[in-house]
């Protein structure tokens, strides 16, 4: 056997190796991953227009829902306000919601009530903070404090 065989028939060993070698890449693919059967989204804060509409007064405001590909019950969410301060943040508003029935799969348990009014215009940060509870699957389930994504500067003193 010459040189040139040697070197083709080591070539085709190693791609034969290669091809029938398992395949680890979808440990690495989020793709394809469990998914956490339930999530927390949270928006940012801003300048409620539905305040201004229908209660006459501007307020800082931080919508956010609880969305679950099982059925989840009794759930609580809550949401806050908090503003950054010089030394420490503060907290402005806490709302929560309490869905007690049982949530379908693909349905929302939403809070879209935490506001607070603005009493002046003086340029303050503020950010939200949700969590939740709810029984699925047979256990409690608790999803500890989902942070707005952005820190919001408004023209909305509190």
């Amino acid at each position: 056997m010459n040189k040139i065989t040697k070197t083709i028939l080591s070539l085709i060993t190693v791609v034969a190796v290669i091809a029938t070698a398992p395949s680890y890449s979808n440990a690495a693919d989020p793709s394809k991953q469990p998914k956490p059967p339930c999530r927390i989204q949270i928006g940012k804060a801003h300048i409620s227009s539905w305040a201004l509409a229908k209660l006459g007064y501007r307020a800082v405001k931080v919508n956010a829902f609880s969305k679950c590909h099982v059925p989840q019950s009794k759930v609580t969410l809550t949401v806050e306000i908090w503003k950054i301060g010089k030394f420490k943040n503060t907290r402005v508003a806490s709302t929560v919601v309490k869905s007690p029935g049982v949530t379908l799969p693909g349905r929302k348990v939403e809070n879209l009530d935490t506001l607070r009014r603005c009493e002046t215009f003086d340029e303050t940060q503020y950010y939200g903070i949700a969590s939740a509870k709810a029984f699925i699957q047979g256990k409690w389930q608790y999803a500890r404090n989902t942070y707005s994504l952005d820190i919001e500067s408004l023209e909305c003193g509190t």
